[in-house]
């Protein structure tokens, strides 16, 4: 091959790498992955961003509309995780059963919450 031809194929390959690798970067933050509240215990570090799934325990709700803070506690069969959002109370909050969390753990191992995901029973489910 001559000389403009492997310039052409450098300089065509560079954009199509790139854009490339930019998808790669932009895709790999919102993979949808969850940890369980046990699997997000035993992880090492406290300071990563972790997204926890649990249900939510009806009677440990607390929100402080002046702050404004929920406060309440996600379970799953095997452990508990008290949580913290600061923020404004959604809408159907009441109705959630299982909750998606998204956040860090902090010092006293309570996880402080920057995302709050709820998954509500679906009204076009059969009932029981």
């Amino acid at each position: 091959m001559n000389k403009k031809k492997i310039k052409f194929l450098v300089f065509a390959l560079i954009p199509i790498l790139l854009l490339g690798y930019l998808a790669f970067k932009g895709l790999e933050g919102s993979a949808a992955y969850y940890y369980t509240i046990k699997e997000a215990a035993a992880l090492e570090s406290n300071m990563q961003k972790l997204r926890i799934k649990g249900s939510l325990i009806k009677d440990s709700i607390e929100y402080k509309p002046e702050i404004p803070l929920l406060t309440f506690t996600l379970s799953d069969e095997e452990e508990q995780l008290t949580v913290y959002y600061q923020g404004v109370l959604p809408d159907n909050f009441s109705h959630a059963d299982e909750v998606i969390v998204e956040g860090r753990f902090n010092e006293q191992w309570d996880f402080a919450v920057s995302k709050l995901m709820l998954q509500c029973p679906s009204k076009y489910e059969a009932d029981e």
